[in-house]
C-alpha cells in the first residue's frame, strides 16, 4: 500500500513541477491537484523541486529562443533571395522595359525589401567570415551561416 501512496506522491510532484514551469500559481495548482497551497510551498522549498522547475523554465525558453532565431534565419534567407531577384530583374532590363512589373515599382520593392533585411539584422553582428560565399550572423550565443546564392 506504500508504494501506491508514493507513486500518487511522485505523480502529484511531476504535475506540480510541470505546472510552474508553465507559469501557474500555487492557487491554481493547489486546486488542480486537490491540495493545500501550504504543501504546495513545502514541496517548492525542496532543493530537487527547485532545481527541476528551474531546469525545465530554462529548457523552455532555450526551445522558444532556438525557435525564434531559426525563424530568423529563414526570413533573412526569403529576403535575400528576394533582394537576389529583384537585383537580377532589374540588371537585365534596359530601364525603358516596362515588363509585367514596371522598372520604379521594382525599385520601390527593392528599397522596401533592403528596409525589411537591415530591421532583420541591425540587432546582430554581421560580417562575411573565412568563406566569401558566406554571411556569418552572430545572434548572441550562436552564429548562423548562410550560403551565397551562385
Amino acid at each position: 500500500m506504500k508504494t501506491d501512496y508514493n507513486s500518487k506522491f511522485d505523480k502529484n510532484i511531476e504535475a506540480f513541477i510541470q505546472s510552474r514551469i508553465e507559469g501557474k500559481s500555487f492557487d491554481e495548482i493547489a486546486t488542480e491537484l486537490k491540495t493545500t497551497k501550504s504543501t504546495l510551498i513545502d514541496w517548492n522549498k525542496k532543493e530537487l523541486v527547485r532545481c527541476a522547475i528551474y531546469e525545465g523554465k530554462a529548457f523552455k525558453i532555450n526551445t522558444i529562443v532556438k525557435n525564434y532565431k531559426f525563424n530568423l534565419v529563414s526570413r533573412l534567407r526569403t529576403y535575400l533571395e528576394i533582394s537576389q531577384r529583384i537585383n537580377d530583374e532589374l540588371l537585365k532590363r534596359n530601364l525603358s522595359d516596362e515588363s509585367k512589373i514596371p522598372t520604379n515599382q521594382l525599385f520601390k520593392m527593392s528599397i522596401d525589401n533592403d528596409s525589411r533585411i537591415y530591421d532583420l539584422i541591425k540587432d546582430m553582428s554581421v560580417g562575411i567570415g573565412h568563406d566569401e560565399n558566406a554571411i556569418y550572423l552572430e545572434t548572441g550565443d550562436n552564429y548562423f551561416e548562410l550560403e551565397a546564392a551562385e
